[in-house]
């Protein structure tokens, strides 16, 4: 009897399991539609684009198993710029039992070959990808468990088809518990395109703003590292910096600090620890940067700026770099040993700056780009050159009247005047240098790579011209002292400094017209 009993309910489980199968084969290609339907509509009404699949499986045993093949979305449906998203391969498992929870759930979905493409936006343009007035998270209550996206691709295409698009190398990718009501945690490996280093965030990112996509919030931690400041022509240096980048994805708020212990410009064979604290905003949609402050310190001294980083020029390569900054009580000879080629600085003494930095977008070399407007006063100078040092003293003693008075020695000077730089070289206007004793008035050029110097101005002593000689040579010089003799007395020359920063020659300038009285 027991026997008996047995194999019926045998039977009836084998008769179950035939016509489960059984209807499995005969639904599957009817499920398969509708499950491919179904993706179709919720990704064309979600992204607000055209759907394409190449091909589409489903396997609903023993688990539910999904795989899209060459999945591509294009925004609006548009065919002149790249698709939205691309996807080689699409995959995901479920149960039966995960799909009919109150929130259903699917486990790991998997993302092979994923690269996505963001509109171009003009800044202060509506959004890129236009948002939904539905509520995704009443009609698509799901929870992902694990998104994974190996080697995928970012792409910040530009207004302008002729210019490069930014694009960043994700080499992994994983967001966890991820829902349209909540919060996902992500971790994220990518490369920065320039300076070319390797990006470390850990974060939350959403929930998914339907209403307005680029109002989604992320918040995370960064690591940049092992950044090839090479990559910018006429930089040189590996950097690293850690910070925090939060809020909406149009508007990110960032801080964070870089340490570059090997800084150098092309114009130095100096390099230097360059440290910087900073605060900006980022607009995350298209790479625009506000540098609300950045304080950056090498050596001793301390240089703070602001300004922006933007797309100006549609067909050209990169962004124009635009800063206000200042420097208050720094040092000469560090900005020098930063500038300059030279073994040692060619002065010392403390320096006040203020300038405004631009350096338009191009690929090329950096300091070449670099355009300054400014003004600078320096204290307390010294001439590290024994030399210049030595003329400098002979110039306070013979201003002074004392041409033999050798206690007057190692005189400091001040130094202050307006400059303009382009294209490698400096233009200064109402250049002064004064010493006890004497005062230059100069206007002149520098240029940064070959170090030649060409000045023009006048030379004021307080003593009169017969004061500045001893002996034989005082006598002859009285008579000429009316001649040159300055407005408020003394003495008033014309004189040009030229040569090279390392061979500097001083002299008088009888020959320059607009010098002559």
């Amino acid at each position: 009897m027991r026997d008996w009993r047995k194999w019926i309910a045998v039977g009836v489980v084998v008769v179950f399991l035939v016509a489960y199968v059984v209807t499995l084969r005969i639904m599957a290609p009817r499920l398969r539609a509708m499950a491919r339907q179904e993706v179709q509509d919720h990704l064309q009404k979600h992204f607000k684009s055209s759907v394409h699949f190449d091909d589409f499986d489903v396997t609903l045993y023993p688990r539910i198993h999904v795989v899209v093949y060459g999945l591509v979305l294009r925004h609006n449906g548009r065919t002149d710029i790249p698709p939205l998203i691309q996807i080689r391969r699409v995959s995901f498992y479920t149960t039966l039992t995960g799909l009919l929870r109150d929130r259903p759930e699917i486990g790991t979905v998997d993302l092979d070959g994923l690269q996505i493409h963001t509109p171009p936006r003009t800044p202060g343009g509506p959004p890129m990808i236009h948002g939904t007035d539905e509520n995704l998270a009443e009609k698509y209550p799901i929870v992902i468990r694990e998104i994974r996206a190996d080697d995928a691709l970012l792409v910040l295409l530009r207004k302008d088809s002729d210019k490069p698009p930014n694009q960043f190398e994700i080499h992994h990718l994983v967001m966890n518990d991820f829902g349209f009501d909540r919060p996902a945690a992500f971790h994220a490996l990518l490369t920065n395109p320039k300076p070319r280093g390797y990006i470390h965030c850990d974060g939350e990112f959403g929930p998914w703003k339907a209403e307005e996509p680029s109002e989604t919030p992320v918040s995370a931690k960064y690591t940049f590292f092992n950044a090839d400041l090479g990559t910018i022509k006429g930089l040189r240096g590996i950097l690293s910096s850690t910070g925090t980048f939060a809020g909406p994805l149009d508007y990110l708020n960032v801080e964070g600090t870089t340490d570059t212990p090997d800084f150098g410009l092309r114009t130095s064979d100096h390099p230097m620890a360059l440290h910087t604290d900073f605060t900006a905003i980022v607009d995350g949609t298209n790479g625009d940067t506000v540098l609300t402050k950045v304080t950056a310190k090498f050596l001793h001294t301390t240089l703070v700026t602001q300004g922006e980083v933007v797309d100006v020029y549609p067909k050209v390569k990169g962004r124009t770099i635009a800063l206000d900054a200042v420097a208050n009580n720094a040092r000469i000879e560090d900005f020098l040993t930063l500038a300059v080629k030279s073994d040692k600085p060619v002065m010392t003494g403390s320096a006040d700056l203020k300038t405004k930095i631009l350096i338009p977008e191009n690929d090329e070399d950096l300091v070449d780009r670099l355009q300054l407007d400014g003004q600078f006063g320096l204290g307390k100078v010294h001439f590290t050159s024994s030399t210049v040092q030595g003329k400098v003293d002979s110039l306070s003693r013979r201003g002074q009247g004392k041409p033999k008075d050798e206690q007057i020695s190692d005189a400091a000077s001040d130094l202050s005047g307006k400059f303009k730089m382009n294209n490698g070289a400096i233009d200064f206007s109402n250049l002064s240098f004064g010493v006890e004793g004497a005062s230059i008035a100069l206007a002149g050029s520098y240029n940064l790579d070959s170090g030649q110097l060409d000045f023009r101005g006048k030379l004021r002593l307080e003593a009169k011209l017969s004061q500045t000689m001893t002996g034989w040579k005082s006598v002859v010089l009285t008579p000429f002292n009316h001649f040159f003799e300055g407005k408020d007395g003394g003495t008033e020359l014309p004189i040009k400094i030229t040569g090279t920063r390392d061979h500097p020659s001083f002299g008088l300038d009888f020959h320059d017209k607009d010098n002559k009285k």
